[in-house]
């Protein structure tokens, strides 16, 4: 589980793949992006609990999980539009039910998201929490 020790931005990107689906992944049958000319989101101050960080961590890394597994899955269809965009969706809806789960609602789950890059605190708390989660598993 190495893949999930993975830097806090990426926390971030999961937040923005549980909305929009895999399509990073996918991104050879994908249109060139238009410039990122928008100011970056703020979050506003949060105070996360410890069990919001448990919760978060819990989805991020069932998040992290199911993203590497459907970009294998897209890569393997990209001859296939249509099976891609299939693949893209289950992907949003296993991701989506994974944050659920957890029992953090998509948006505090991206809130939480993006109060971690905005806070070297709350970034901390959660790479500790993931770097426990993980070695934990590796055992």
């Amino acid at each position: 589980m190495k893949f999930v020790k993975q830097s806090l931005l990426s926390v971030v990107i999961a937040a923005g793949l549980a909305t929009t689906g895999v399509q990073a992944a996918n991104e050879s049958t994908q249109m060139p992006k238009a410039p990122t000319s928008m100011p970056e989101q703020t979050a506003p101050a949060m105070d996360v609990s410890d069990e919001q960080v448990g919760d978060f961590v819990e989805a991020y890394v069932a998040v992290q999980t199911l993203n590497q597994e459907y970009a294998t899955k897209l890569q393997a269809s990209t001859d296939d539009p249509e099976k891609s965009q299939e693949l893209q969706q289950e992907a949003q809806t296993e991701m989506t039910s994974a944050i659920t789960e957890t029992g953090l609602s998509l948006d505090e789950y991206k809130q939480i998201a993006l109060a971690a890059n905005q806070s070297e605190q709350l970034r901390q708390r959660i790479s500790m929490k993931i770097e426990e989660t993980t070695t934990a598993s590796d055992s």
